[in-house]
């Protein structure tokens, strides 16, 4: 979501949830977030598969894996090949695989409010170029600067396929299991008083997920080509909203 902010046209990102991972991301006023009630507009897919959840259309941003991702592409305008509430756009997100670059690189991070990372990916590909595959992990947490706002996130993905002249079959999985805490607004008068303070809590959501992809794509003259994908996705979402002032 920091990339769309700084390098794409008519996109902006409010945090109203106050969390590095449930951005509100817009795009010519129309919205893709992960709050529950917000009027969606923009479709996300990666590699394929359709992101935004069945129950409101909400786009889980913490769920992509972001040390996996190769490219992102935002396509403007209605289109109805993109699905429902694809209205003002659709953002379609590629991830790695183990072609070209091979090797393996980790990274980590500490800040203030206890705030560490740790990512790494490894890539790599047979001598004859055919298979390849790819592997990344991404653990974060941090307290947060305000009070009652730690977030944990867990991810892992990996991805083999096998690539010839006319054929190009990837499989991917992965998995997260993340805990966010994104506490809202503070009234005026209070963050005067205390600035770390939050004006209700608890407003946590706990996401889990699993996603399997099989794609596959044959090409038998330059001009004709077939592309098929099997995916399978299972959600799991807890949600604690509380009034405690």
């Amino acid at each position: 979501s920091d990339f769309l902010n700084r390098q794409l046209n008519g996109v902006h990102i409010n945090e109203m949830q106050s969390n590095p991972f449930q951005p509100d991301v817009n795009y010519r006023g129309y919205t893709a977030s992960p709050l529950l009630g917000t009027p969606q507009g923009v479709s996300v897919y990666m590699d394929g598969v359709r992101l935004n959840q069945p129950f409101g259309e909400i786009v889980s941003w913490d769920l992509i894996p972001r040390i996996a991702i190769g490219s992102a592409t935002l396509m403007p305008g209605s289109n109805p090949l993109f699905g429902l509430n694809t209205l003002g756009g659709a953002l379609s997100v590629q991830t790695k695989d183990g072609r070209g670059f091979q090797g393996s690189t980790l990274q980590a991070t500490y800040g203030s409010n206890t705030r560490h990372a740790l990512e790494f990916e490894h890539r790599g590909q047979t001598v004859s170029n055919r298979l390849h595959w790819y592997l990344a992990g991404t653990v974060f947490a941090e307290d947060g600067w305000r009070q009652s706002s730690p977030s944990d996130v867990r991810q892992v993905f990996g991805k083999v396929g096998r690539h010839t002249d006319r054929t190009d079959v990837p499989f991917s999985i992965g998995h997260a299991d993340n805990a966010l805490n994104g506490n809202g607004l503070q009234e005026f008068r209070m963050l005067e008083r205390e600035y770390s303070s939050v004006y209700t809590k608890p407003d946590t959501t706990e996401n889990q997920s699993t996603l399997v992809n099989l794609s596959a794509r044959r090409r038998w003259t330059d001009r004709l080509s077939l592309l098929g994908s099997v995916y399978f996705r299972d959600i799991r979402t807890t949600t604690v909203n509380g009034d405690i002032n």
